[in-house]
């Protein structure tokens, strides 16, 4: 389970991916190549996550999502960061349509 601030998911999350923000590039010039380098900026990362929420606890992360909301997560090895919560999709869960929903998001770290 994970913490979406007051929010509580039903399971840890799947389809976990984390795209560090990374910025340093590589410039071509003539005779060669400068890296520009500003290093790894933490509160840039994106983390993808799918996870299911019962009837509740999903309107208060739509909420979240809707308002634009900055909101503490405490993912599920016990780490405690803010985010901005992105939906890029939902469904019902065969079987508890008025009761369950599966959610793909995005948290942006802030």
């Amino acid at each position: 389970m994970v913490r979406l601030g007051e929010a509580v998911s039903m399971n840890n999350p799947e389809n976990e991916k984390i795209k560090p923000d990374d910025r340093q590039q590589m410039l071509e010039v003539l005779g060669g190549v400068v890296v520009q380098d500003y290093g790894h900026i933490e509160t840039g990362d994106k983390i993808s996550w799918t996870l299911q929420f019962d009837k509740k606890n999903w309107e208060i992360v739509k909420g979240y999502w809707q308002n634009r909301t900055v909101v503490n997560v405490q993912d599920s090895g016990g780490d405690i960061f803010q985010v901005r919560v992105v939906v890029q999709s939902y469904s019902h869960v065969k079987g508890f349509e008025s009761e369950a929903y599966t959610v793909t998001m995005e948290l942006w770290r802030v």
